[in-house]
């Protein structure tokens, strides 16, 4: 072995000496970098159920407003009933939100509606009407499934009286379409995540996808398990806890109460990853890190054992090829 080939092979360790501090930082800094993948995961699941969140009070508020709207048109005030199903079909065929509007006496029978019915429809044990009757304002109900559609629905109402002050003769409802709430698909929703707005007894009145439940898409009104998440009792902001599906499964939840005014949730939005694909994933991306600092590494030892071979070995035989 001549001196260039041992200057070589000496340069080519101290370079591999010199990187070994990069394979030690990034051995530190792993645990970093799967900190930070996680939280990225946890910020992915908080956002999904903010925004649905926030979604529905906008739609609580614009639900107001269109009842006290249409509340001022003279054939719902008088309760003429075609006329005044006429008004609400047309209004119900431009609110894709609502899946009935309806007018209810103060007997509790629905006077008219945005969908025809067979016989008399009684309303009057729901909800929304007797806050409304009793309260004498526009309030929110609970969740159930309509009388007529059979979607899961939250009803509001606005009550009508001939004077303020009076005794309410009226109640104007409309009822709030959960199924599209967070305008989630199977398909746009992220890989590996469920969406469930279950009510504030923990019954489940929207599940997305439909297939991540203990009975498919008959899991509708079916309640939480028991090592489900516990539902937060006051109205803040979403929480990240542990805890097992409906289906079963190990997974991390965002829980984002629904707010109608109070401090009660009215109900959640329970937005859930797998543990197993948050690992994965958190996984995935020190992967991605390790084969960059491996390919660079690589690529560095190759530079200095070519830069070295025809730099020193051919410089050193350049030199023993001149005549002396």
């Amino acid at each position: 072995m001549n001196d260039a080939t041992r200057t070589q092979i000496r340069l080519l360790a101290l370079v591999m000496v010199a990187f070994l501090p990069a394979v030690v930082l990034f051995g530190l800094a792993n645990s970093n970098l799967r900190q930070h993948e996680r939280e990225q995961q946890e910020d992915q699941l908080v956002q999904i159920a903010t925004l649905a969140a926030l979604e529905y009070e906008r739609l609580i508020k614009d639900s107001h407003q269109l009842l006290s709207v249409l509340a001022e048109f003279p054939e719902i005030r008088i309760g003429s009933s075609a006329e005044c199903g006429r008004r609400l079909a047309s209004v119900l065929s431009h609110t894709p939100q609502f899946t009935t509007l309806s007018l209810i006496g103060a007997d509790g029978y629905m006077t008219c509606g945005s969908l025809p019915v067979d016989g008399s429809l009684y309303l009057g044990d729901r909800a929304y009407y007797l806050l409304a009757t009793t309260n004498g304002q526009f309030s929110v109900g609970e969740y159930a499934l309509g009388r007529i559609t059979g979607k899961p629905t939250v009803g509001v109402a606005f009550p009508l009286a001939s004077e303020p002050q009076q005794r309410v003769q009226k109640v104007l409802a409309a009822s709030l379409d959960l199924s599209n709430l967070g305008s989630y698909s199977p398909r746009t929703l992220p890989a590996y995540v469920t969406f469930t707005v279950l009510d504030r007894n923990g019954r489940v009145l929207v599940r997305k996808p439909a297939g991540h439940a203990p009975i498919g898409n008959d899991s509708l009104g079916a309640q939480a398990p028991e090592n489900f998440p516990q539902l937060p009792a006051e109205a803040g902001g979403p929480e990240l806890m542990a805890g097992t599906d409906l289906d079963g499964v190990s997974r991390l939840f965002a829980i984002a109460p629904l707010r109608g005014g109070g401090l009660r949730p009215q109900g959640y939005v329970v937005v859930g990853k797998e543990e197993v694909m948050l690992l994965a994933e958190m996984e995935s991306a020190a992967s991605r890190e390790l084969r960059f600092l491996g390919l660079a590494g690589g690529a560095l030892v190759l530079l200095t054992w070519l830069l070295g071979h025809y730099g020193l070995v051919r410089a050193g035989a350049r030199t023993r090829a001149e005549p002396g």
